[in-house]
């Protein structure tokens, strides 16, 4: 082998050297990389585990922390008439309130009242076995917690809306006059049925309450007093009082007294 065959050897001995230490080299990053990429990844995932751990923890925290919400019961409706709700109330009306003697719904309460009576006659008119006007009755020295008026369906054929008005709220201060303490609740005027509504005597039809009761509803927010809608205690699904409920088609017994009443105490402070 002569010189230049041996340099050429040499040369191929060191070339495949260096391939080899590059392909070292390349495996060696290669290797490098691959740990690091892993290394990252599992402080990824761990970071990632991590949160979602701390947020369920919070989660957790702020559910054990937080009251859970409290739920109000229902009221309970009344089934029965309350005593104690009517207790040391006054009634002061016209044949509605009247009829309502016939039945003994309370122990504790007192009625002024008298058949026909309009708003008018309780300013000027005594009851059947009294001496001074009606709405005197209720200066009579004892003090009422309540006092639940109803006018209004014998009215209903006055020419006059303003003039039943102007007297309704004289009566209401009448009574605040003689009972400061007491509470004052306007009673609207209740439905008739077809028959009696169709008939249209002295204009007393389901129509004209209806308006009525609109005209009280005002006077009883103007007069500071608690208006109370019994009409739709006892009011049909056609608009009309049903058929059955009362003799004559208007004053009807102690059925629906009862649904009025008990409407009154379920709903009306």
């Amino acid at each position: 082998m002569d010189q230049k065959e041996r340099l050429d050897l040499i040369k191929r001995k060191h070339e495949k050297e260096r391939q080899k230490r590059k392909i070292l080299l390349h495996r060696v990053f290669v290797g490098v990389l691959i740990v690091v990429i892993a290394v990252i990844l599992i402080f990824s995932i761990k970071g990632c585990v991590s949160y979602i751990s701390n947020v369920k923890e919070q989660k957790q925290l702020q559910e054990q922390q937080t009251p859970a919400p409290q739920i109000t019961p229902l009221p309970t409706l009344s089934t029965e008439i309350s005593n104690e709700y009517y207790s040391n109330s006054a009634f002061v009306g016209n044949s509605f309130i009247d009829g309502m003697i016939l039945y003994s719904f309370f122990d504790n309460v007192d009625y002024f009242s008298k058949v026909g009576l309009t708003v008018n006659g309780a300013l000027t008119e005594p009851t059947s076995t009294g001496t001074v006007p009606v709405i005197d009755e209720l200066n009579n020295g004892k003090s009422y917690n309540k006092i639940f008026m109803l006018f209004g369906e014998n009215e209903l054929g006055w020419d006059s809306k303003d003039t039943f008005l102007a007297q309704y709220g004289t009566l209401i201060d009448k009574a605040r006059q003689y009972q400061p303490s007491s509470k004052i609740y306007l009673l609207n005027i209740t439905p008739v049925t077809k028959a009696v509504s169709d008939k249209n005597e002295n204009n007393i039809n389901n129509d004209s309450i209806r308006e009525m009761n609109e005209l009280i509803k005002q006077l009883a927010q103007d007069k500071g007093a608690v208006y109370v809608d019994i009409y739709s205690a006892v009011v049909g699904n056609d608009g009309t009082l049903p058929d059955g409920a009362a003799s004559d088609g208007v004053h009807f017994g102690e059925e629906y007294y009862k649904k009025c009443l008990l409407y009154i105490q379920n709903n009306i402070q």
